[in-house]
């Protein structure tokens, strides 16, 4: 049987996991993935992704999962996982594709499909200021380059923010982009595609009154994706890394009609196999090809 390390954290918003525990977010996943890999001869094991003593413990594939703390310590991160990559333990997805998609300009690099952003290192009062004009925009989201969970994230309104607003915004190197009303109606779009192939999509729904499809209240529906933003999101999938055995790409219909990608998550994106179950037999397919059995 071949042996998986299946990564995960030691904290998930600050609270501790236990070894060979998951977040509770990811309990009904986890255990989708675990049955699906029994039926191909696959065993998966819930590790810490800092242990530096997994290539000596007989994996056969790291595959990065529910790291869900990496944001806190990045440099760490990347070291640990190429760590494993040069002591024999292949990790996916690659740790260059982690690099990649860690900062968030890899979405300069996905062309019209990719909604419109501000980039800076500094995302003071002048900056944003400019922001406003830029994008043409009645309200804006500023938000970290690297981070997760909508952290430090703030959406402000034209001629009724001020400096203090920003105080819980990003601390270092900042996105700014247009605030598109859709996100409250429509909500967000997830794709999913396992080792090229198309999955699933979901549809990510605020509660009543907020704008964040990622906090609790917010409501998921499996849902085949509109065409249009399928076409879109495989206009930027395809200028993204190959050879990804994993993929999410997330998209909001922009106030002009056209859908837009606002991240391609690459790392360790939430799967939502508690929604659409069929899509863990297609990951671990996807894993199987990899290895081989």
């Amino acid at each position: 049987m071949a042996r998986v390390a299946y990564l995960t954290g030691r904290s998930y918003r600050g609270t501790p996991l236990a070894p060979g525990v998951v977040p509770p977010l990811e309990v009904k996943s986890c255990e989708l993935i675990l049955a699906a890999g029994k039926k191909r001869g696959i065993d998966f094991d819930v590790v810490y992704w800092d242990g530096m003593d997994l290539p000596q413990r007989g994996f056969d594939l790291a595959v990065i999962r529910t790291t869900w703390d990496y944001h806190e310590r990045p440099d760490q991160y990347l070291a640990a996982l190429e760590s494993h990559e040069r002591g024999g333990l292949p990790v996916l997805n690659t740790p260059a594709v982690v690099r990649w998609n860690m900062r968030k300009t890899y979405l300069k690099e996905l062309g019209p499909s990719a909604i419109e952003t501000v980039w800076t290192e500094k995302p003071d009062a002048r900056t944003v200021a400019q922001a406003f004009d830029a994008l043409d925009a009645a309200e804006i989201v500023v938000k970290p380059q690297v981070g997760a969970g909508s952290i430090r994230t703030v959406r402000l309104k034209r001629n009724a923010w001020s400096e203090a607003d920003l105080i819980h915004g990003p601390i270092g190197p900042a996105m700014i982009q247009p605030y598109l009303r859709s996100i409250e109606t429509e909500g967000e779009r997830s794709l999913f595609w396992f080792g090229g192939v198309y999955s699933h999509a979901v549809r990510k729904i605020p509660a009543s009154g907020d704008w964040l499809a990622n906090v609790s209240g917010a409501r998921f529906v499996a849902e085949a994706p509109p065409a249009a933003a399928l076409e879109a999101a495989e206009a930027a999938r395809v200028r993204a890394p190959k050879d990804l055995l994993y993929v999410r790409i997330d998209l909001v219909l922009g106030d002009d009609g056209a859908w837009r990608v606002i991240e391609i998550e690459a790392i360790e994106p939430y799967l939502f196999f508690d929604f659409a179950p069929e899509g863990a037999d297609v990951f671990v397919g996807a894993i199987a090809r990899v290895l081989g059995v």
